[in-house]
């Protein structure tokens, strides 16, 4: 293969995983409004979470003497 066979469109390093280009799929910008909805939502399964082990304790209670 000669100088003027290689194909022109190889610009950069090829990706190994078949991902060229980032722009086409990017994904789009964290809001404020997510990130609060997820700490909020945090903030819910460690209360249920508290509830849950204050429940079994006095359940326990209850059944061991």
């Amino acid at each position: 293969m000669t100088e003027g066979d290689e194909p022109a469109d190889d610009d950069g390093p090829l990706d190994p995983l078949g991902q060229e280009d980032e722009d086409e799929t990017a994904a789009p910008a964290a809001s404020w409004l997510g990130a609060l909805g997820q700490m909020i939502a945090a903030l819910l399964v460690v209360v249920a979470l508290v509830a849950l082990f204050i429940g079994a304790a006095a359940v326990l209670r209850r059944l061991v003497p």
